[in-house]
């Protein structure tokens, strides 16, 4: 096949001549990638827009589906409560209305938007609450009755909960229904040279074909790219790595000839630990490169989560931590109490509180017993069969007892429910660089550590993975994953001593 006739595979009445016959002004058409890619890009805009409008439809129908399963659960109970004391009314007028009120107010927050988040607990809260209001405010005024806000806060509770399970079950409905090669954008990876041309099958792509990006001439990859999306029918094309501006704005023209998203990595996006993202500033956009911080809505988030957890925990625990406190009292001498300073937040140092589990001055013995630390690593200090540990602290250390008044830490707002463990300070002499980005959350009871085997993950830079694996990709619901992932890990007891 001549290159002339390579490119020739359009439905055009002059493919049917020979190449001689071709005049030149239509064979300099034809030898162009550009001219075939053209009359692919309404068919690959309608694949944009098939895909879009199911997806949609798909979480539309079970987000009404989660609202009103919501609303008449909701009802219900509100109707038995009300037989029982003679009081209490639904503050909506229907079913329907209510799922359209939240549809509504789910559009306009961005839930129906593609993200790598689609099920975004805050986001899904955000547009429960307004739909809520919408549809009680009228008969909050009507007839205000003091039961009527809390069973307000309570439905837009229960419909955040069950519209993130059913985008979970749409997600997983799909998944089994639809094969690989039909569920994921097919994509071409463009990759320059040093970079890794693989995606996540969590990224909802899938690899249609690779073009090499090397220090060849640039038309060599813009030719291959235009081939592959020929043939392939690909729908997106993801650079990755550092392209030159010239090679980049060829690879751009020919994706957005083609009817394709081209997505690309910016500087920094490798640099671990930082999260790269637009920024316009006036009629320039720039890449905006910032720590793994969270904002102002996640953190008051969290914090009112950790508020709520702490002083449930600490009402429920105070009898137990009444005879722990005697059982320490009476098994050794010495206060009840341990306290030691950690480092947490931005490098702040507190007061962490602990019931003691060893002797009196056991902090001044690790020199001497340095020769028995299991991990091998000072910065991973840990005994088997530590003879400081008090006959009471072992029982508590074997079933995490022991940190119970750290629920007080987080009352306080020195610590989270999750997090990264608190950092002694003596640890920072033998810390690089890199181990500093545990600092950028406040320190948890618990965390990926805790529930990843606690002491039998013995390798420092493991721990520190983990830690900064969950900095990195923190969300409500990885924080309840881990709050749940912690009963079990507790239960085992593996690694607690």
């Amino acid at each position: 096949m001549t290159k002339t006739q390579e490119w020739v595979t359009i439905d055009r009445p002059v493919v049917d001549r020979g190449a001689a016959e071709l005049t030149d002004r239509e064979l300099s058409l034809l030898v162009r990638p550009d001219v075939v890619l053209h009359q692919t890009k309404d068919g690959t805009e309608r694949r944009h827009l098939t895909r879009a409008v199911l997806r949609v439809l798909s979480l539309a129908v079970g987000d009404v589906l989660a609202a009103g399963a919501s609303a008449i659960a909701v009802r219900r109970m509100v109707e038995w409560a009300a037989a029982q004391l003679g009081h209490g009314r639904v503050p909506f007028s229907s079913t329907a209305e209510f799922c359209g009120a939240v549809l509504l107010a789910l559009v306009l927050t961005g839930n129906y938007q593609r993200s790598d988040r689609p099920y975004s607990t805050l986001h899904l809260l955000v547009g429960s609450a307004l739909g809520t209001l919408v549809v009680c405010w009228s008969n909050f005024w009507a007839n205000p009755t003091l039961g009527a806000a809390p069973i307000a806060i309570g439905l837009a509770i229960v419909t955040t909960g069950a519209l993130f399970l059913a985008r979970g079950s749409v997600a997983a409905l799909i998944a089994w229904l639809l094969p690989e090669h039909r569920r994921l954008v097919p994509a071409i990876v463009a990759s320059a040279p040093g970079a890794e041309a693989s995606l996540d099958p969590r990224s909802g792509y899938r690899i249609a074909g690779r073009v090499s990006l090397d220090h060849r001439h640039a038309d060599v990859g813009s030719h291959e790219l235009a081939r592959l999306i020929r043939e392939t029918r690909a729908e997106s094309v993801i650079v990755l790595g550092a392209v030159d501006s010239l090679r980049f704005a060829r690879l751009l023209e020919i994706g957005l000839n083609a009817g394709c998203e081209v997505l690309s990595s910016p500087p920094g996006f490798d640099v671990v630990g930082v999260r790269p993202s637009i920024a316009w500033r006036g009629p320039h956009g720039l890449i905006r490169v910032q720590p793994p911080t969270l904002r102002a809505p996640q953190v008051f988030a969290k914090r009112c989560v950790d508020v709520l957890g702490a002083s449930i925990a600490t009402l429920l625990a105070a009898p137990v931590s009444v005879v722990i406190a005697v059982a320490i009292a009476l098994d050794s001498p010495g206060p009840v109490f341990f306290t030691q300073h950690r480092v947490g937040l931005g490098g702040q140092r507190f007061r962490m509180l602990k019931f003691r589990t060893m002797r009196v001055g056991a902090d001044g013995e690790r020199a001497r017993l340095e020769h028995l630390n299991s991990s091998g690593d000072p910065r991973t200090f840990k005994i088997v069969n530590d003879p400081r540990i008090s006959r009471v602290g072992g029982l508590l250390r074997k079933w995490s007892l022991d940190e119970l008044p750290q629920f007080l830490n987080v009352l306080l707002g020195h610590m989270s429910l999750v997090g990264p463990r608190p950092v002694p300070e003596d640890d920072f002499v033998d810390y690089d660089d890199h181990h500093f980005r545990r600092l950028a959350a406040k320190p948890g009871i618990t965390g990926l550590w805790q529930v990843s085997g606690r002491s039998v993950v013995m390798d420092f830079e493991e721990r520190v993975r983990l830690d900064t694996e969950y900095v990195d990709q923190w969300s409500l619901w990885l924080d309840f994953k881990i709050l749940v992932l912690t009963v079990p890990a507790v239960m085992r007891r593996t690694g607690a001593y």
